[in-house]
């Protein structure tokens, strides 16, 4: 019955059908499932899909969906951004966005797919970190970014060869998996701010166009 089936959490195969969903062994995967559905005999949650799989970027989605339209399942997604490892600019680093949420969307039944792209943007001759957040709802997609910061020199002169930041920084500060925790930024600010916060800020700045009282407002 499960041959060729995949859970609908993860991805990984799946071993039962639990909650309206196929799900692998993961007790993680099955509670998310019964909050996917809302209880055993409940009204499925909405879905919203990141085309990523970052703990940090699943984590910042959720965060900012519960500010701006409340309860969802957010599910990660394995997605190719289509871009270089470390976009330059903010042509390619929305390009990325766009490509993951589209990507997202159709790889799993959602309300929105949501990308996430972190680029390097120049900006009065100075290089700065800059994310972008693309939503899309299988028919038109929103735009926002997050704070930008000032990206030291030293990270500038691999990234712009084509060096992602995050595996700079691993080698020049030492710090491992440095994209999925605290970030540059988090290193820069001794914890002060951290990388969530600026993908969520990213996700809050593209919902914009989405809230409530501004269905009325042309963007």
């Amino acid at each position: 019955m499960f041959e060729n089936k995949k859970c609908d959490i993860c991805g990984a195969p799946a071993i039962t059908y639990l909650f309206g969903s196929f799900v692998c062994g993961s007790e993680e995967c099955v509670e998310k499932a019964k909050l996917l559905r809302g209880g055993p005999a409940g009204h499925k949650l909405r879905v919203v899909s990141v085309g990523s799989e970052n703990p940090v970027k699943v984590k910042a989605v959720e965060l900012a969906m519960e500010k701006t339209i409340g309860s969802v399942l957010v599910v990660g997604v394995d997605a190719d951004s289509g871009v270089s490892k470390q976009p330059i600019g903010f042509d390619e680093t929305a390009k990325g966005a766009i490509n993951r949420a589209k990507y997202a969307f159709e790889a799993k039944p959602s309300l929105y797919g949501i990308g996430i792209e972190a680029g390097l943007v120049e900006i009065g001759g100075k290089y700065l970190d800059v994310h972008v957040c693309a939503i899309f709802d299988g028919l038109n997609y929103t735009i926002g970014t997050s704070q930008g910061f000032q990206v030291p020199a030293e990270l500038v002169k691999e990234m712009k060869h084509g060096e992602e930041c995050g595996v700079v920084a691993e080698k020049i500060y030492n710090v491992k998996n440095i994209g999925k925790k605290e970030g540059i930024i988090g290193y820069l600010t001794n914890g002060g701010i951290n990388r969530m916060d600026l993908c969520e800020n990213a996700v809050l700045m593209a919902m914009v166009p989405r809230l409530a009282n501004n269905q009325n407002i042309e963007f």
